[in-house]
């Protein structure tokens, strides 16, 4: 006798049910999936939705398509809504139970299957899936993977027969529509891209390339079970607590490479948003979060590596492997050692039982779950300052003390520890450093004016513009001609880095480096962070963002800036200021230096003064494609 499949797929609101009729069921309907899911199993399809919503359904295309190869069901949640979105999952949950509560006893005999109305398979998931099922795999897991709505939906709506009604995206397909358009939480959780981070750290990633990435979620999605017990009713949100009171004792088994199942879940751009935070974070944060959130069946799941590639593998993968689960690991040791209990979590079963019982009896109102383009940085303008040194007058008295000021303080970006503006241009002067010693001298200078800083620096000089609007210069024909990079920006024009990236990256060599330095300047400190929270990132290569300084360091920088400008038209005795308030400040500029230098600076502070943005060039597979979303217009 044929084994019985129901998959199952909760939606309401008209806008998320056409979802599901555009994209979602022509996707379920590829050649691969239920076509070929039909084959083996007894297959029925319930789609749980509003009431309002059956004729929509029955009326669609996509809807008698479906019914064309299996028995297709409409059930009601018109009780299941609730007012609050932030009550969404317990929503979700319940509609689950009631697309497959109906079959008693006859529950441990189906295979249930579940898909999100926003998740969207890949043609030929459904067939792995249920060779699974047909090897006995009675508890499966895949991952979805979130992708911006606005750009993937026409290309998606492109793809559909509209003779057939079927969205057929063959998984490396739809990989590479991934990759191109990661979402910004998938973004905020890559841990070698450190530019973002998310608030809540379920899910870690690591680029690989521009055709592969590899990662871990904490829980990756349930797709088939069939259960050990029969359940009608929920005890906690879906992802906590189905799956140790549906099935205590089953081994899950988890599909880990996006060849065999994949599956996307378009989100729109600003989902999300307010949980993103610049600059990385600290393991012990994560690992406290965790500790407060994950069960015993979600550290599992965490432990699961998944890799998403829309081409072959590189051959180099096992060293990135590697530094994945060591990273991993550093958070388990950190957690705490037993995990939250799904029968009564420390953070959602209060809320859980309260919301639940409200919307049993309907009473009460439902609860809530608990400066200008041309600006120069601080240190491009001490470089001016210090300059000026040089361009006065050759008395005597002022070589004296321009040697003085050498031997005791150095000369931007080299200066020492006693210097005011050592914590802001000791990055630049220390990576540089390091270029050399790597061998790496060809180095690529861009700004909006050539100031000493850059000069300093050392390298070939080309105007912010022209680099924004690619006339930098082509790839040499015997590869790329530059080392490494170096932008001096402010912080308005950092709004222009993923342009600005995407015209350099080709000019630098593979493993090479570009370094974005920035520093606050002015009427801007206030606004920084504002600012800073509107800047799209690149997302391609291994990158870090870090932040230099605070507050007692940002004083005394503008107190050695003040009397920097003083006696603009006498050197002289502008050089006597200088040292003099270097003498004086000294020791104080020693302790705050050394204060600043010891704080993590992945960790955002408001109170930075500078920043410095690093990426290595990662080689580009054989053939990659141009991300779509970063390229130049």
């Amino acid at each position: 006798m044929t084994e019985r499949a129901r998959l199952i797929i909760p939606v309401w609101g008209e806008r998320y049910a056409k979802k599901v009729l555009s994209i979602t069921l022509p996707a379920v309907l590829a050649p691969g999936n239920l076509p070929e899911l039909g084959r083996a199993f007894a297959v029925e399809l319930v789609i749980v939705t509003e009431s309002r919503l059956f004729d929509l359904f029955r009326g669609a295309p996509a809807f008698a398509a479906v019914e064309r190869l299996c028995k297709v069901l409409l059930v009601s949640l018109d009780d299941l809504v609730l007012d609050s979105a932030a009550d969404y999952g317990i929503t979700l949950t319940h509609a689950m139970f009631r697309g497959f509560a109906d079959l008693g006893k006859h529950m441990t005999e189906t295979y249930l299957l579940f898909l999100n109305a926003d998740f969207i398979v890949s043609d030929g998931s459904l067939r792995h899936l249920g060779q699974l099922m047909c090897q006995g795999k009675r508890l499966i897991h895949a991952p979805s993977f979130r992708v911006i709505l606005e750009d993937v939906w026409p290309e998606l709506q492109a793809r559909v027969d509209p003779e057939s009604w079927t969205l057929s995206l063959p998984s490396r397909e739809m990989a590479k529509l991934a990759l191109t358009h990661k979402h910004p939480t998938v973004r905020a959780r890559t841990v070698n891209q450190r530019l973002s981070h998310q608030k809540w750290m379920d899910q870690f990633y690591w680029y690989v390339d521009e055709e592969t990435l590899i990662g871990y979620q904490a829980p990756v999605a349930l797709v088939a079970i069939k259960p050990e017990r029969v359940i009608k009713e929920p005890v906690l949100v879906w992802d906590f607590a189905f799956i140790p009171e549906a099935a205590p004792t089953l081994i899950p088994h988890f599909i880990v490479d996006s060849d065999e199942f994949f599956m996307i879940e378009p989100q729109s751009r600003e989902t999300g948003s307010e949980m993103i935070r610049i600059g990385w974070v600290s393991t012990d944060e994560v690992a406290a979060d965790l500790s407060l959130w994950l069960t015993k069946e979600h550290r599992e799941s965490s432990k699961q590596l998944l890799t998403i590639h829309s081409g072959e593998l590189p051959g180099d993968l096992d060293e990135l492997i590697g530094q994945s689960r060591a990273y991993m690991a550093e958070i388990y040791r950190r957690m705490s050692p037993m995990p939250a209990s799904y029968l009564d979590h420390p953070q959602l079963g209060q809320w859980f039982r309260e919301v639940t019982a409200r919307n049993a009896s309907r009473v009460g109102p439902p609860p809530s779950p608990s400066a200008g383009s041309k600006a120069q940085s601080a240190g491009a303008n001490a470089i001016e300052v210090a300059g000026l040194l040089r361009e006065s007058t050759d008395s005597l008295l002022l070589k004296r003390l321009r040697a003085f000021y050498g031997r005791t303080f150095g000369a931007p970006p080299q200066v020492g520890t006693f210097h005011p503006l050592w914590i802001d241009v000791w990055p630049l002067a220390r990576t540089t450093a390091a270029w050399r010693q790597a061998g790496q001298s060809k180095v690529l200078l861009v700004s909006s004016s050539h100031s000493l800083l850059l000069r300093r620096l050392g390298g070939e000089h080309v105007d912010l513009a022209k680099a924004l609007d690619g006339e930098v210069g082509k790839e040499a024909e015997g590869g790329p001609p530059y080392d490494a990079c170096i932008c001096v920006l402010s912080l308005r024009e950092l709004s222009n880095i993923e342009r600005l990236y995407n015209n350099l990256r080709p000019l630098v060599k593979d493993g090479g480096h570009v370094l974005i330095y920035v520093a606050k300047q002015g009427s801007l400190y206030e606004g920084a962070h504002l600012l800073l929270q509107e800047v799209v990132f690149p997302s391609v290569d291994v990158s870090q963002i870090r932040f230099w300084g605070g507050v007692g360091t940002g004083l005394l920088a503008r107190l050695y800036l003040r009397a920097s400008r003083s006696f603009p038209s006498r050197p002289l005795a502008r050089a006597v200021t200088i040292g003099a308030t270097l003498v004086l400040l000294a020791p104080i500029v020693r302790l705050a230096n050394a204060r600043a230098a010891r704080r993590d600076s992945t960790i955002y502070r408001p109170t930075w003064t500078s920043l410095t943005i690093e990426f290595i060039v990662r080689p580009l597979p054989s053939n990659a494609f141009v991300n779509a979303s970063t390229a130049s217009p």
